[in-house]
């Protein structure tokens, strides 16, 4: 007979070494990458604003959200920083079109205490005029004011 606190253990035991192993392998961790190279990202006093500049839109990141945005830019998996709140908040930005899964595989991340819950705000009062300026818009080799041959 086992007590029922050796069952957990044997239970935690048997995840961390599933989870090693899936990791070394490529498996089952999530690993994300920016949705292009049009979605860009500048932090200010800890907390971060993602640019997607095909659609107009601006997003404010709170510091937990800033949190969890850096480890996926890094190639960490959310739900290892945050189980709480790590694959809710990537599932998020997918649907907002600013990161996509990737098939590389995840790098290993620590765990960290997110003071509260990850939130992004979604602003698309300068839109035009972000879809106006056409700096962002030129060819990356020859620069302003050279547009891509593509447009």
């Amino acid at each position: 007979m086992t007590s029922a606190g050796t069952g957990l253990v044997f239970h935690d035991f048997i995840y961390q070494y599933s989870t090693k192993i899936c990791t070394m392998k490529g498996g089952f961790m999530a690993r994300y990458k920016m949705a292009g190279p049009d979605v860009v990202h500048e932090e200010f006093d800890g907390e971060i604003v993602v640019l997607n500049l095909q659609s107009g839109q601006y997003f404010g990141l709170n510091e937990s959200g800033a949190a969890l945005w850096m480890s996926i830019a890094a190639g960490a998996d959310p739900a290892d920083v945050s189980a709480a709140h790590g694959a809710a908040f990537a599932a998020q930005l997918v649907d907002l079109g600013l990161i996509v899964a990737s098939d590389e595989a995840a790098i290993t991340a620590d765990a960290q205490d997110l003071a509260a819950a990850p939130t992004v705000d979604v602003y698309d009062d300068l839109s035009d005029l972000i879809l106006a300026d056409p700096i962002h818009d030129v060819d990356e080799q020859q620069g302003w004011p050279k547009l891509p041959e593509n447009t």
